[in-house]
């Protein structure tokens, strides 16, 4: 591998890193129906009768040839197994592989995955794409289920798509385990749609079901995936000690579309785990409905979050890293819980402004569970791009829920299409309740004209408890020197001023060595000359 692995990743997952001519996409750039990032994804309500696309293709190529000594499950036209439900999903172990063709029908069919793999020998579900790139698609909508499986309990049924757990006839400390889903579209679970449970009786998707539902799995890598549709678009949650999932990795997805049209509570990721990592991912934004983007695009209230080297764009908050819940008495005591780190991403906030963009702590109420540590935030570049935002827009950059929760920022690039002025304000810190709280430091960011410490919204009075340092020191000017704004390539024409060093406590395996590369796909980062921001060359 080009980068060193970082320790929360399983052992299995290549990274997806690029040489020049691995940077190509494998699907067509051209018919690609999949929107562009330059534009927010308009979103279709379930039951609207809207338009739906039909087709996504692969950035990310997928090497679903099956390897080792397990079962080999191919499935779909001129397959030894024409439907996924005819694959024994409850009975797959070390080494099998299921790998689904691509057709021009979806595949209606849910799945529950529950064995165990080991390091050398995952399961594997793959897709097999099309002459195209076009990803294999698993649809909810009128989905049926085989009725072998053997889910967690009854209920769970109604909570996704694609499910991964523990078998109720397994004992309770029963842990699957190397699992690798990768390769397929997954969509349209969500209400109103409906399917066929196992016992050939329809039933409903309940508000919060997640197109990939994860009710507890160690060492799950999910990579290359295209996500869309869904009331949650990924779900990993479940209460702690032994039934706590663990080493995740997201790898390469594209994940958009997703979350609740009515309500706050549905995002396109939501997890509660320990030791989750995201590189490489292309995220849009959120579904949104009549009363705009009402979920986050990335929620997270696990221990040992890792965000690094992904597109992000848009969201109510773009990243929202709050207390745990049902894990608490497991993660709350975990050192991760309290230090998350967050570089080399593209941190993108869009047409349709919201909330803050980065909000770091809890939203429980109850503080005594806040993540009381450390958002670590290092070679960023984020983007506000405020040029058609209504007059008196505010864009608070980072909220921090009380003065026991810090912010480090470093080597970061801060820039606004418009300037910042009195009718389209941009603060470094937000308020919550018209309180704005935490300490902030800035050291070696680049940070346009204009911005300004706080998010001080015009005709209320904000009781300004929060620390900021370093902000006043930073370079400032109207334009870092993107090479192409019009192309969204915001990597540096020339150098930028000179990074800082990063905290002596980040070790070598979260440094920013490789950066982004449009769209799933990464590099090595150039360590010469050092460079601000999310692209170092």
């Amino acid at each position: 591998m080009l980068i060193p692995p970082v320790r929360r990743a399983t052992a299995t997952a290549a990274l997806i890193l690029a040489s020049c001519e691995a940077c190509s996409p494998v699907g067509p750039t051209t018919v690609d129906t999949v929107p562009t990032s330059s534009s927010t994804p308009t979103a279709t309500p379930p039951g609207s009768g809207g338009p739906t696309p039909t087709t996504s293709y692969a950035d990310v190529k997928i090497d679903c040839t099956h390897k080792g000594s397990g079962t080999d499950y191919p499935v779909g036209p001129k397959q030894k197994y024409a439907k996924i439900g005819d694959v024994p999903f409850e009975s797959l172990k070390a080494g099998d592989t299921v790998r689904i063709h691509h057709r021009e029908e979806p595949y209606r069919e849910k799945m529950f995955i529950g064995g165990r793999g080991t390091e050398k020998a995952p399961i594997r579900i793959c897709g097999v794409a099309g002459p195209k790139g076009e990803l294999p698609v698993i649809d909810g909508k009128d989905a049926t289920t085989r009725k072998q499986l053997d889910f967690p309990f009854e209920g769970h049924q109604v909570r996704g798509l694609v499910i991964i757990g523990h078998p109720h006839g397994e004992p309770w400390a029963y842990m699957p385990s190397h699992i690798v889903f990768e390769g397929l579209e997954v969509r349209n679970s969500s209400p109103p749609y409906s399917y066929t449970d196992r016992a050939g009786k329809k039933a409903s998707y309940v508000r919060n079901a997640a197109g990939i539902f994860v009710e507890r799995a160690s060492h799950l890598t999910i990579r290359g995936c295209v996500v869309r549709q869904n009331n949650n678009g990924i779900f990993m949650g479940t209460g702690g000690g032994e039934g706590l999932t663990q080493n995740v990795l997201l790898e390469g997805n594209h994940i958009y579309d997703n979350g609740s049209v009515e309500a706050y509570y549905e995002h396109n990721v939501y997890n509660e785990a320990s030791n989750v990592v995201y590189q490489y991912n292309r995220f849009g934004s959120p579904r949104a409905g009549a009363q705009g983007v009402l979920g986050a695009n990335i929620k997270e209230r696990s221990a040992g979050v890792v965000i690094r080297y992904n597109w992000i764009e848009d969201g109510a908050h773009i990243l929202d890293i709050v207390d745990a819940q049902e894990a608490m008495d497991t993660t709350r005591s975990m050192p991760s819980f309290h230090a998350t780190h967050v570089y080399g991403n593209v941190i993108v906030r869009g047409t349709t402004p919201s909330g803050s963009m980065i909000h770091y702590g809890g939203d429980s109420g109850v503080f005594t569970n806040y993540r009381k540590g450390k958002l670590h935030f290092y070679n960023n570049t984020v983007i506000v791009r405020n040029e058609k935002y209504p007059d008196y827009t505010r864009t608070p950059v980072f909220e921090l829920s009380t003065n026991e929760e810090q912010l480090d920022s470093r080597n970061n690039v801060y820039w606004s299409t418009i300037a910042p002025d009195d009718t389209h304000a941009i603060g470094m810190l937000g308020a919550r309740d018209e309180v704005s709280s935490g300490v902030a430091s800035f050291a070696g960011d680049w940070v346009r004209s204009g911005w300004t410490g706080h998010d001080i919204t015009l005709g209320k009075k904000i009781d300004i408890k929060a620390t900021i340092r370093g902000l006043d020191k930073v370079p400032r000017g109207d334009s870092p020197g993107f090479r192409d704004v019009a192309a969204e390539d915001y990597a540096l024409a020339s150098p930028l001023g000179a990074p800082v060093s990063l905290r002596p406590d980040i070790s070598a395996e979260l440094l920013p060595v490789a950066q982004y590369v449009k769209h799933r796909l990464g590099k090595p980062r150039k360590a010469e000359p050092p460079s601000l921001g999310a692209f170092g060359e």
